[in-house]
Order: C-alpha cells, then sequence, then structure tokens
C-alpha cells in the first residue's frame, strides 16, 4: 500500500476519533462543567451519549466521504484544505447540536418562550458546538497529515513518475520535485523524442525513451503519473502525448502555460508548491462512482433472476434456429485496456469471421433470422449482466470494442482512446441516439456521443440513460 493510500485511511480513522472527542468534551460542557446552570445535569447518563455519540460520529464520517473530504490533500495547501473541511465541519455541527437540542428548542417553541432559547448561555452553546468540532477535526486531520508527509519526505511509498522532455523546463522541475518531497511523488526517469537522449543520463536520471514508447515504458515501470513539461505550442503534439497514455490510470500534469492545449478536455487543479496543473480524468467523485457501482451489482443481480426464464427459452430457440452454440463469447478491451471476456447470445453464423474481423452491415447476411430479432430488441445483450456484476462492466458505459478495431481507430479517430477511461456499458449514451457501427464514420459520431457522456457522467444521467434504454428496446430503435 502507497503512503497516500495509507493516509486516506488514517485521516478517515482520525475523522472518526476526532468526533467522538468532541462530543464527549461537549457533553462535559454542557452537563458537567457548570458552565451553564440551564443545562447543568451531573447525573446525566453518559453511557446514553455515547452511544448517540458513535452514531453521530458515522454519520459524519459518511457525510465527509460523499462530500469527497477522503481524496488525496497532499497536493494541496493546509489552508485550503482547513477551509474546505470547516465548510463541511460547520454542517456537521448543526446536526449535532439539532439532534443533542431539538426536543428542548421545539418545546421553546410550542410555548412560545422563545427568550429560554436566546440567551448569553444558548448562543454560547451554539457556538462551543461549531468551535469544538472544527478544533478536533481540523486538529485531528492535521496531526495524521503531518505523520503522513513525515513518512514521505523520508521517501516511503512515494509514487513513481516520469517527467516528459530532457529540457531546461523539466530539470526544474525535477528540482522542484526532490525539494519537496511531501507532495508524494519520485521522478524515475525522462521522456525525450530526441533519440539522440535515449539511454543517456540528464540531471542525474536516465532518458527512458521515445514518446511512442510510453505505453510500453509504463507497463515496465509502473508509474503512477507522469509530467508534460516540454515547451511547445503545437496542441496536436500534446494531444498525441495524451493519446499513449489516456489508457492507463495515470495521474497527468502539464505546465501552466501548455494549459491552454488541453482546455476543455480536462479538468484541472492548481498543485500547491510547484508551478505544474493537475489533470483529472475522472468526472464522477468518489462517493458516486461507488454508489454506480452499488447500481451496477444489485441491477445485474436483479436483471440475472429475472430474465433468467427469458435466458433459458432463447438457448433452446438459438440452437433449434442456427447450427451452433447458443452463447457467443470473445475478448474484449476494458477500462484502462484490461482484456475480459464479454458473453452475448450468438446472432451470426459460427462462420461470420472466417475472413478476418469486419463491421457488420445493414441486412448483413451473416446474421441469423433469430439473430435480427434479438438485436432490434438487444435481448442478445442479457447474458452480459454477468459482466456487469463481475466488475467487467458497467450498466451505462460506451461498448466496449476488440483490440483489432481499437488499433485501427486510435489512428483514424481524433481521442478515441480517451473511451478507455470509462468502464464500458450494457448500454450508453451512444447507444440510444445511434445505431450498431457499421464504418468508420459510425464511430466517428459515437465517439462524440461517449466523449459528451465522459464530460457530464453522474448517476441522475445513468438513470435516465437506462430509461432512454427501455424505451429504444420497446420501439427498436437504433437497431439493425
Amino acid at each position: 500500500m502507497s503512503t497516500k493510500k495509507f493516509g486516506k485511511y488514517l485521516v478517515f480513522l482520525a475523522d472518526l476519533v476526532a468526533m467522538n472527542l468532541a462530543l464527549a468534551f461537549i457533553f462535559w460542557l454542557r452537563y458537567r462543567s457548570g458552565f451553564s446552570r440551564e443545562t447543568f445535569e451531573p447525573g446525566r447518563n453518559f453511557l446514553h451519549y455515547a452511544q448517540l455519540a458513535l452514531i453521530l460520529s458515522v454519520a459524519g464520517t459518511a457525510y465527509f466521504y460523499l462530500k469527497g473530504l477522503y481524496r488525496d490533500w497532499s497536493l494541496h495547501s493546509r489552508a485550503v484544505q482547513v477551509a474546505v473541511v470547516t465548510r463541511d465541519a460547520t454542517l456537521f455541527s448543526l446536526l449535532v447540536f439539532a439532534v443533542t437540542s431539538g426536543s428542548y428548542l421545539l418545546d421553546a417553541l410550542r410555548h412560545h418562550q422563545l427568550h429560554r432559547v436566546i440567551t448569553f448561555n444558548g448562543v454560547f452553546i451554539v457556538l462551543s458546538y461549531w468551535i469544538i468540532v472544527l478544533i478536533f477535526v481540523n486538529g485531528c486531520r492535521l496531526l495524521a497529515q503531518m505523520f503522513v508527509r513525515s513518512m514521505l519526505t523520508q521517501g516511503q511509498g512515494q509514487d513513481r513518475l516520469f517527467i516528459l522532455g530532457a529540457t531546461e523546463a523539466g530539470e526544474h522541475i525535477l528540482n522542484e520535485l526532490v525539494s519537496a518531497p511531501e507532495l508524494g511523488w519520485k521522478a524515475v526517469g525522462f521522456v525525450d523524442e530526441n533519440p539522440a537522449m535515449r539511454g543517456q543520463n540528464f540531471t542525474g536520471l536516465p532518458v527512458l525513451g521515445k514518446y511512442a514508447e510510453l505505453p510500453d515504458l509504463i507497463r515496465t515501470y509502473k508509474p503512477g503519473g507522469i509530467i508534460i513539461s516540454h515547451e511547445s505550442s503545437s496542441h496536436n503534439e500534446i494531444l498525441r502525448v495524451l493519446s499513449y497514455v489516456v489508457e492507463f490510470p495515470l495521474t497527468i500534469f502539464i505546465v501552466p502555460d501548455l494549459y491552454d492545449a488541453a482546455s476543455g478536455h480536462f479538468k484541472t487543479n492548481a498543485v500547491h508548491g510547484i508551478a505544474l496543473k493537475e489533470l483529472f480524468p475522472e468526472h464522477m467523485p468518489g462517493w458516486e462512482a461507488d454508489l454506480k457501482r452499488l447500481i451496477d451489482i444489485t441491477a445485474s443481480i436483479f436483471g440475472m433472476i429475472l430474465t433468467g426464464p427469458i435466458m433459458l427459452v432463447l438457448i433452446f430457440i438459438i440452437r433449434w434456429d442456427s447450427v451452433g452454440p447458443a452463447f457467443y463469447s470473445q475478448e474484449r478491451v476494458g477500462q484502462y485496456g484490461r482484456r475480459f471476456r464479454l458473453y452475448k447470445f450468438r446472432t451470426m453464423r459460427t462462420d461470420a469471421e472466417a475472413a478476418g474481423p469486419q463491421w457488420a452491415s445493414k441486412k448483413d447476411p451473416r446474421i441469423t433470422r433469430l439473430g435480427r430479432i434479438l438485436r432490434r430488441s438487444r435481448l442478445d445483450e442479457l447474458p452480459q449482466f454477468w459482466n456487469v456484476l463481475r466488475g467487467d462492466m458497467s450498466l451505462v458505459g460506451p461498448r466496449p470494442e476488440r483490440e483489432h478495431f481499437i488499433n485501427q481507430l486510435r489512428h483514424e479517430v481524433p481521442l478515441y482512446l480517451r473511451r478507455l477511461k470509462m468502464k464500458p456499458g450494457l448500454t450508453g449514451w451512444a447507444q440510444i441516439k445511434h445505431q450498431y457501427d457499421s464504418s468508420i464514420e459510425d464511430v466517428k459520431t459515437k465517439v462524440l456521443f461517449d466523449l459528451w457522456y465522459f464530460e457530464n457522467m453522474s448517476v441522475p444521467l445513468d438513470i435516465m440513460i437506462l430509461l432512454r434504454t427501455i424505451w429504444v428496446v420497446l420501439t427498436g430503435k437504433g437497431a439493425h
């Protein structure tokens, strides 16, 4: 486990401890300290309050998770983190006050006795809740991250990184990384287009190869990120570099002068303490991605149960309609280039690709009689509920493609490989907006739809696409 990943778990534990400590201190201040005569109850059962505190702390950490507070903070200043945490901890402190004082407030309102609430002691109690929660939560978080930063400073668990461009700019970035080990990145080599630089030592690090060799270098060295540092005014060149790495789960950085080259294609965030922009390939917060996966698991289980009888009938009908097995499996390329076996009901003759892979076309003679019905109704996709349950696919996403066509399309369709940033789907925005692929032009059109989905992906959008898919299935729109 990397130190930064360990840090996320440590911060979660720190929040849980901090919230319970804060609630215990609030209990003492309110009921045992004697500061407020209105709330002084030395005989109040602390055990009952401790149970409530545990429930509230779990709710608080869940809320923090939904707000994305368990991301990597090593690239942000402490001031930024404190500001963000203070905002969300304020809402948590209001929740604590509402739960612990709700009945008292309602009783005062019911008897028109607001003067019981709006007192010096009452205002102090409200402010004390807020201040105590902020002090404990921010304090424990900073202590946990100080420990993580000390580990990173000592070189423990740093993520590897490539610097693209063995230039003066690349040297400057290397020096900044060396002087800021707490960021958690360790450069292991340069990548440069100059063939004469290959194998040379540049400022203490080897030049590993050219940009076109990035896929092999990434598989060999397994870096967690790259920095595009070379100075270039060519937008196409920068996009070409990105096309080599887009299929890998990397953090990508770019120098600010080059930000306009990637504008509109990546979300960005300034990196604290170093002149870089961080390019975020993920467009869903962590909690929403987890919710998407939970929906995938639940829906695929229910989908297999509900369609099980239909699939059993189709197995017999397919084998009766044409010679060959009922199921068809094929290797496809999934998220970040991972290979998996995709399962469908067979809709073509068994010798459909005797001459090699080729596009399906309208009135394709290779498609069986029943196959046309299955494709039009999308029933041939039912076995892919198993792929969704396994995690190879999602309910919603771009359709998975074969490596043969990916190698062809990556050179013919701009930004085609950005589809590999997403988990492939059983259905998708492109599927409900367009027909089956029968040409390169169809692929180009679908890529535009896939990239639109990538920029706007969310659970509500997924639900809308699933509902639209039901309409497509019922009407036969988009299939042939």
